[in-house]
């Protein structure tokens, strides 16, 4: 008798556990499905910086090739090669609505090197690296914010392309606007 009795209650004891299980595993797909239904804020635009522009509600003054390109209200963003291994994600916002102190890049990583560099123009960059590579940078301009990551990391010498890029680009979008 009391091994029968030993036997229910271990059968008792197993089939509540397996419930359980099946309980929790419950609760996860409902917290998973509740992830899964959050809207995605970017639209793709492939290469159609007018689509981008329209969505977002300002120009972006890049014109790259062989880029692509994705936009939410109040900010744009275009992924283009680097070099042949690596791509860079440059950001634009017109608002400090997604400002983080400046830092628009969406890239949550520590990382153990903060730094702010000086370039030719005296414009303030803010970078985040390892010390050998740069894998986040910041910057603030007369048209917004602007954020570059590359997951690869970037040199000091790339940052400044990128910086030029973006100088150019905003100094002739500037002047083209002060022409009409």
């Amino acid at each position: 008798m009391k091994k029968l009795l030993f036997l229910i209650l271990t059968l008792f004891i197993l089939v509540s556990c397996s419930g359980t299980k099946n309980i929790e595993e419950s609760k996860s797909t409902v917290e998973e499905s509740k992830m899964v239904g959050l809207a995605n804020p970017w639209t793709d635009c492939g290469t159609n910086f007018n689509q981008a522009t329209q969505i977002a509600g300002f120009t972006f003054p890049l014109k790259l090739s062989n880029c692509d390109v994705r936009a939410m209200k109040n900010m744009i963003e275009i992924n283009y090669p680097l070099d042949q291994t690596r791509t860079v994600c440059v950001r634009k916002t017109a608002t400090n609505e997604f400002s983080n102190n400046g830092d628009i890049s969406g890239v949550y990583t520590e990382y153990p090197v903060n730094e702010k560099i000086m370039l030719k123009d005296s414009v303030p960059i803010y970078t985040r690296g390892t010390g050998d590579k740069i894998y986040v940078m910041n910057m603030a301009a007369s048209n917004g914010y602007y954020s570059a990551y590359c997951k690869d990391g970037m040199s000091l010498q790339e940052i400044e392309q990128i910086y030029e890029t973006i100088a150019e680009a905003e100094t002739s979008a500037l002047y083209s606007q002060d022409q009409q």
